[in-house]
């Protein structure tokens, strides 16, 4: 067996297709077909079901598979590390970041980043939090950026920054101060679907998710998404909590709706994730200083929660 085949068989997982797979790996079908079949007469295991459409993975096939994705992940590592030696900044960087901050915060250092790297091919994804914890594991991503803490003993955290939250308050009567978080009305609180970090943070913010059930409402609205959310807690006259960053692009109108926390300030940590025997790490180190460095004049200072008057 050789790291050939291991190319051809992952061709196939990611296309699901042998045909597209001979074009990814640019060889015949016949070459590939040829190819894999040896390989699963070497292990003397059936990798792949040819008579579904598209193509299966085998019970079999999915642990073989897996260890195939670390292998080929480690010997991709291997030229990490030489280039790194040689202090060259080229190859690939791949970046998941949780949906809650990617629209707000990829706008304001990924232009910078790639500029200061015209080498490095960047493949940035929005992913959720779980997502991005088992692609740092399995070493199919470079570096994700989410909120903190995580506490997995193989992933390394370094905070970039500190972010508070705000109220996006569409209710008829609505607070000309901040309020504080016991003052909010959890009878017309909407949150993002299960799975998303931010819906788990305001729970944790509020320590009384019983008390966000609509009893009154034979609506059940969930939404991956931060725009749908604002959209329908604005159409339903609701209100929700944003971070920070997302209030920044709201015109005139939409900063009418946003309202301020009272000290302490409900915050979220976000930083920046990579495995512990991660390679590049001049790119991570010169990331997160681009990304403090983009940040660091928008948002508000907070020391315990309470907001600070930033210097002039």
């Amino acid at each position: 067996m050789n790291i050939q085949q291991f190319q051809y068989v992952l061709a196939v997982v990611d296309s699901k297709n042998f045909e597209l797979a001979a074009e990814r790996c640019h060889v015949t079908q016949s070459t590939l077909s040829t190819m894999i079949g040896r390989f699963e007469d070497e292990l003397g295991v059936k990798l792949f079901n040819r008579k579904t459409k598209p193509v299966s993975i085998t019970p079999e096939g999915e642990r073989i598979i897996e260890r195939l994705r670390i292998i080929t992940n480690e010997i991709g590592l291997m030229e990490d590390v030489v280039q790194e030696l040689k202090g060259e900044m080229k190859g690939e960087l791949k970046i998941g970041i949780i949906p809650t901050i990617a629209p707000y915060l990829l706008p304001l250092f990924l232009p910078i980043f790639a500029k200061k790297f015209p080498q490095i091919k960047i493949i940035a994804q929005e992913i959720p939090t779980a997502q991005i914890i088992d692609s740092l594991k399995n070493r199919s991503l470079d570096i994700g950026i989410l909120a903190l803490p995580v506490l997995e003993t193989d992933l390394v955290e370094e905070e970039l920054y500190v972010e508070p939250f705000l109220i996006y308050d569409c209710r008829s009567k609505r607070p000309s101060n901040k309020i504080s978080v016991e003052d909010l009305d959890y009878s017309k609180l909407w949150l993002l679907q299960e799975g998303h970090c931010l819906r788990t943070q305001v729970y944790q913010i509020c320590e009384q998710s019983s008390r966000s059930v609509k009893e009154d409402w034979n609506i059940e609205f969930e939404s991956g998404s931060m725009d749908s959310l604002l959209r329908f807690t604005k159409a339903n006259k609701g209100m929700t909590i944003i971070p920070y960053l997302a209030s920044l692009d709201f015109g005139e109108e939409g900063q009418q709706h946003v309202v301020s926390f009272k000290s302490p300030v409900p915050s979220r940590s976000v930083g920046l994730l990579t495995h512990k025997f991660f390679v590049k790490k001049r790119l991570a180190i010169e990331l997160q200083q681009v990304i403090k460095e983009s940040i660091k004049e928008l948002l508000p200072i907070l020391e315990d929660g309470v907001e600070v008057v930033r210097p002039v």
